[in-house]
Order: C-alpha cells, then structure tokens, then sequence
C-alpha cells in the first residue's frame, strides 16, 4: 500500500476519532445543561394564567400562586415539571377564579364566590421563582427531610402573608407516613429566607 494511501487512510481515522469526541463532549454540554434547567416555573405559568385571567374578568387582580410534588428525591425536586394553579380575584363580581397552568397552557379549572378573608398583596415586589424558592428549602432543612421521607409531598404557595398583605414565599413539606413537617418561609423580592422550622410526630 502506498504511503499517499497510508496517509489518507491515518486522516480518516483522524477526522472520526475528533468527531467522535465533539460529538460526546455535545452530548455530555446538553445532558448537563438539561439537568441544571429548572422544571416549569410559577413565573413561565403566570404569564398563561394571567392571560387567561384578563379574559374572565378584566378587573383579576392575583391571590396565589401553588403547586406541589409528591414522592420526589430532593435531586429531582427543582427539576420536575408540575401543574400550577393561580387564584384570581375580580372586586367588580366578588368571585374568585382558579386557573390550572401546565406547560402546554392555561384553562379555568372552578370558579367561586369570594369570601370575606380573600385578600391580594402587592405582587410587583414578586421577583424569586420558584426553583430558587425550591433550593432554598432544600438548603434549610428539606433535603435531609426529603431523604429520610421518601413518601413526602412538597407544596409551594405564593400569595399574602397570615400576619399582614406583605407577599411571601412559603414552602411546606410534609410527610404522609408520620406527619413530619419542614416550613421555610422565603421573601419573593429578595430572595432571603425569612424563617424556617421542623416538627416530628
């Protein structure tokens, strides 16, 4: 065989050996990539919700914001896409609309009288999602939670504080087998945990 074709023969080798490098490499970039992207948040939900809002009544004004996540390792838990559902109320007619939010979109799930103890808080001081929220009640006591209650379900709430009309954070964790608990409470502007908490059956 001649050297020209020895050559080219090497260069080939070569050339799929670099490509099959890149290519792992890609692979390896966008596997991390996607394990690090947060799971639908309430942010990406409410921009639907809040359409769909506007359209039942003109004058929605925002009272919550939930969602939960049963049964999921504390690794898992930022990452899980979940449904949201967001409480609207309209002062014109005194009723409240509850939207259901997944990522493929928006649809009224009930609509009720308002009552007495409704209220709505200042929503523009709203600027930590929820993933962060999640990391946060991870890092104050519910990843160790987590591990030791596999069976629990963990609940996010956006909406007025029980104390005043301040916006909070609060994240709940609670086990179905013993009735454990673990609550962090996050501020929605800053990001900073405002209190956090255990209890045991």
């Amino acid at each position: 065989m001649s050297k020209f074709k020895l050559l080219a023969i090497g260069l080939g080798v070569l050339v799929a050996l670099t490509y099959g490098v890149l290519a792992i490499l890609l692979v390896s970039v966008s596997g991390d990539r996607a394990a690090d992207k947060p799971g639908f948040t309430a942010k990406e939900a409410f921009t639907s919700a809040e359409k769909a809002a506007r359209s039942w009544q003109a004058d929605a004004q925002l009272v919550s914001a939930n969602a939960s996540w049963r049964g999921l390792p504390a690794d898992e838990l930022v990452e899980e896409q979940v449904t949201w559902s967001f409480t609207f109320f309209s002062p014109q007619t005194r009723s409240v609309s509850i939207i259901s939010v997944t990522a493929q979109g928006a649809s009224p799930a009930e609509t009720l009288d308002a009552s007495p103890a409704t209220k709505v808080a200042d929503f523009a001081t709203w600027e930590v999602d929820s993933h962060q929220v999640l990391t946060a009640f991870l890092d104050h006591g519910g990843r160790g939670f987590l591990d030791e209650n596999p069976d629990a379900t963990v609940s996010l709430r956006l909406g007025p504080s029980e104390e005043g009309e301040s916006l909070v954070w609060l994240a709940f964790g609670i086990s179905s087998s013993n009735r454990s608990t673990v609550t962090v409470q996050v501020d929605p502007l800053s990001g900073e945990v405002r209190s956090s908490g255990s209890s045991t059956s």
